[in-house]
């Protein structure tokens, strides 16, 4: 995977650089974002981007100025220019200190973005197509451009050449490991990997180098062979666990046919091979094909709009709240590690602009927070990382954030003012700023009960003080507690009283009366 760094100084450019198209499936990774050339000099070594894209008008260090630099530097790096005006003159500079284009920010579309990445991408040593001495693609690069979505074809009659079987499976491990001594392993790993693969001679394989830092080898073998196979997979990761103790390695469902290869790879490699995040005590994960889930959790969005509109307001605490949720939400449906850290760092810079602090102060803020929450190696680390950042934010802003029990309590009050309107959680969450999925969690462990279950008791109290206390008709005391059918109030009142409104009213008059 080729690494991308932005580098711009407006929040907004960075945000539509980074949707504005598929990066994964075009072969490249985002590993970073700064605001200044400066700020970016300091990341290199930790993010080892191939290309950054850089704006030529910014505070500090401008793309100019950087661009000098990183040609001395780092002149296997490959920069593309972003300017907002059509002043050739202005990014000549760039270009001669080794940029590969300029691109204008009015009429950057998706199609030149991808154009310019790839016209990059060709530029950076050893990614052209290594080819085999008779010119034709080698196994393995047509493997690796196949699942980088390079190539929209596999040619499966080529590779069932050398496939002569009848079942596949994929091991894929992120070598981008440091050990206990803080010493990179990749080059270590990747050697044993090597070394291992060269070994087996007698059963069919081929690895690839799918980005910097994940190694995938695809098996093929006999449906007899599976359990041996099976235990040749985990006695390689066992392997490389001995060398590294946080290797995470992942061995995909068994399936019969190489059309199905790029499926497998998404579903069972993809999806799971970078989440050693939620799995710290696990080095070895395999994917049962039997029975499987392959739908994703539902996709955890953020309020932004909502929480620009607490930081215009200067309700901090709120927005600490509502990052909360969203990081809370992120990490129980397993986001994608890399982009909600990023998502966090983008956040908490954006956090740190309304506050009124020296320059200095909020850069070491945000270079302390960033760090900290970079090294996060694990789900437990991270939550506790993101504890003191929350904490540090508050007191930088001056205010505290509600507590628990202040916020169920302005809940209930809410629901008991409005119990007789078509009432939902959706009203709930947007009246308290809650994430809606993190609501329904978070009401049910203060109340130890369901948002639906307590409207539907409170209103059912509110009924039997009616029935108790007026003349209303059982119609009419269904519609003055929120109910609009009466059968559907009636079903209810009889599920939670255990009698029928009108066998109640009657068994209340007969007690007060004898």
């Amino acid at each position: 995977m080729i690494r991308v760094l932005i580098v711009d100084d407006e929040y907004i450019m960075r945000q539509g650089l980074k949707y504005m198209i598929d990066w994964k499936r075009e072969g490249f990774e985002i590993v970073g974002e700064a605001t200044n050339g400066s700020e970016a000099l300091k990341m290199m070594e930790e993010v080892k981007p191939h290309i950054i894209i850089c704006d030529i008008v910014m505070p500090l260090l401008d793309g100019v100025d950087f661009s000098e630099v990183l040609h001395k530097m780092y002149p296997q790096i490959q920069m593309i220019i972003l300017s907002g005006y059509d002043n050739f003159e202005y990014v000549k500079r760039t270009l001669m200190n080794g940029a590969v284009d300029y691109v204008l920010k009015p009429t950057l579309n998706q199609e030149e973005l991808i154009k310019i990445l790839h016209k990059a991408a060709e530029k950076i040593p050893g990614y052209k197509l290594q080819q085999e001495w008779n010119g034709t693609i080698s196994y393995e690069r047509m493997i690796e451009r196949y699942l980088l979505g390079h190539d929209k074809e596999l040619d499966v009659s080529e590779l069932s050449c050398y496939f002569a079987s009848s079942c596949f499976r994929i091991y894929a491990v992120n070598i981008k490991r440091e050990n206990d001594a803080g010493r990179d392993m990749s080059d270590i790993l990747y050697q044993k990997l090597e070394r291992e693969v060269q070994g087996m001679k007698d059963i069919r394989r081929i690895m690839v180098m799918l980005r910097e830092e994940l190694v995938c080898i695809l098996f093929g073998y006999e449906m007899s062979q599976n359990r041996r196979v099976l235990s040749v997979i985990s006695e390689l990761n066992e392997q490389l666990v001995l060398l590294c103790g946080s290797i995470f390695g992942v061995c995909s469902r068994s399936f019969t046919g190489l059309s199905d290869l790029y499926e497998v790879y998404q579903q069972d490699i993809v999806k799971n091979v970078d989440k050693a995040f939620y799995y710290q005590n696990t080095r070895f994960l395999t994917i049962d094909g039997q029975g499987r889930d392959n739908a994703a959790p539902p996709a955890v969005k953020f309020d932004f709009f909502r929480y620009n509109q607490l930081l215009s307001g200067k309700q901090f605490g709120e927005a600490i709240h509502l990052l909360e949720q969203y990081n809370e939400m992120a990490l129980k449906n397993q986001a994608d590690v890399y982009g909600l850290k990023n998502q966090m760092k983008n956040m908490i810079y954006h956090f740190m602009d309304f506050l009124q602090l020296p320059d200095e102060e909020k850069e070491n803020c945000r270079y302390s927070c960033f760090k900290d929450i970079t090294q996060a190696a694990y789900e437990e680390d991270y939550r506790c990382c993101m504890k003191i950042v929350f904490k540090r934010l508050l007191e930088l802003s001056g205010q505290s954030m509600p507590s628990g029990d202040e916020r169920i309590e302005k809940m209930l009050q809410y629901i008991s003012k409005n119990y007789q309107e078509d009432l939902k959680l959706e009203d709930l969450a947007e009246e308290f700023n809650f994430n809606y999925h993190y609501l329904s969690a978070y009401f049910n462990q203060q109340m130890k009960e369901g948002f639906s279950d307590y409207l539907n008791r409170l209103r059912i109290e509110k009924a039997c003080q009616l029935l108790k206390e007026s003349n209303l008709s059982i119609s009419q005391v269904s519609s003055q507690v929120g109910y609009s059918e009466h059968s559907y109030f009636c079903r209810v009142f009889k599920k939670i009283t255990g009698k029928t409104p009108s066998v109640w009213r009657r068994s209340r008059y007969y007690e007060e009366k004898f």
